[in-house]
């Protein structure tokens, strides 16, 4: 197998996507339904505050698409945090009629694909983005095959770094557009 390329990390990140169960909703009273928005809004309000301390970050968006109705993306200083935040919004009146329909766990990070300063402010954005409070997302989950042929790690070093060149690039037409 090839060599792994060496990486900065940053935050560690977590997207959750949830299907609303919306006939369990609906056997909720209204005093009740109330009650659950508050409390989620008071979960919102502390992953806010740690947002606005540049601590941690988040996003909550309703979501177009099959895989649910809801996006909850949080980023933080480790997993522990993650499992943290995610353990206290399991325990949210709300989640007895949320279905996790999806999950993908990350870490922020730059590689030595790379070939820049690790000490800019264009870099530290990069390990601890400030998630922008924008009406849509765009996520976009990389993934480097480990599968027979189709293994990116078996790919010359040269070769991966021109693809990552190449991606970023791209990226680059819509910066500002999506995160």
């Amino acid at each position: 197998m090839g060599k792994a390329i060496p990486t900065v990390e940053g935050w560690h990140s977590q997207h959750m996507v949830f299907a609303m169960d919306f006939s369990a909703w609906n056997c909720f009273t209204e005093d009740e339904k109330v009650a659950a928005r508050n409390e989620l809004k008071a979960f919102l309000a502390d992953l806010e505050a740690k947002h606005q301390a540049k601590e941690g970050s988040y996003a909550f968006y309703d979501c177009n698409g099959a895989k649910g109705d809801l996006i909850l993306w949080i980023l933080g200083p480790s997993l522990e945090y993650l499992a943290q935040v995610e353990r206290k919004f399991r325990r949210l009146a709300i989640a007895s009629v949320l279905v996790q329909t999806y999950s993908y766990t990350s870490v922020t990070e730059v590689s030595t694909y790379v070939k820049a300063k690790l000490d800019t402010e264009e870099v530290n954005q990069k390990l601890y983005p400030h998630v922008p409070r924008d009406k849509y997302i765009c996520f976009y989950n990389m993934s480097k095959k480990r599968e027979g042929d189709d293994n990116w790690f078996m790919l010359p070093p040269q070769e991966r770094g021109a693809l990552m060149k190449s991606h970023g690039e791209l990226g680059k037409n819509i910066l500002g557009r999506f995160i």
